[in-house]
């Protein structure tokens, strides 16, 4: 009889521990993958605009609870001097407001796109590297003085973590030579501050 007891108990705890189909994590991550090299971070960077994935956004920069280099963005010098007492005080928390309301004014079916070209490793060393490209910016958010593509170029000062991982501790933004209108990120982030 105890034979015969302990055989269903058993069969009942292996029939309770069978597999079950994974389920899909909820809420979406994105593409972002794990910084260990800085070109990582200028992909990560490009894949959370283009997802309007603000979390990742703010992942590529440097944080003070991670980093030992401050998060700076310098605007381009027209931008700069138009907004001049936005960018004073500009951090990670300005960046990620802007970000989000670039994302908040555009249709849930509408993403932004982003385009590098003529890209380039400017300055390299263990412990920090410059990223340079130009960039085509387009997001339509029915601005009367915020264009839809916006251009310029930017440089990206990438340095590595406590952690080791890598994220932008500088973002320098420029109106390219050839362009006659200033029509950089800069005027985006300066406009959605306001």
């Amino acid at each position: 009889m105890r034979t015969a007891l302990l055989h269903i108990l058993m069969a009942a705890l292996i029939g309770g521990c069978a597999t079950r189909t994974p389920e899909e994590p909820s809420g979406d991550r994105g593409t972002y993958e794990p910084p260990t090299s800085p070109l990582i971070v200028v992909d990560n960077l490009r894949n959370a605009v283009i997802e309007k994935n603000t979390q990742n956004f703010t992942l590529c920069l440097a944080d003070p609870s991670r980093s030992s280099a401050a998060y700076a963005f310098e605007p381009s010098a027209e931008v700069g001097a138009r907004y001049q007492a936005v960018f004073a005080s500009w951090s990670v928390d300005r960046e990620r407001q802007s970000f989000l309301s670039m994302i908040s004014r555009l249709p849930v079916d509408q993403r932004p796109t982003l385009v590098f070209a003529n890209t380039q490793v400017a300055f390299s060393s263990p412990d920090s590297l410059v990223w340079v490209s130009d960039y085509e910016l387009t997001v339509r958010l029915n601005i009367t003085a915020l264009p839809s593509l916006l251009t310029g170029t930017m440089a990206l000062t990438v340095t590595p973590e406590k952690s080791g991982l890598w994220s932008i501790s500088r973002w320098r933004d420029a109106k390219r030579p050839g362009d006659t209108v200033e029509s950089t990120w800069s005027l985006l982030k300066g406009q959605l501050s306001n």
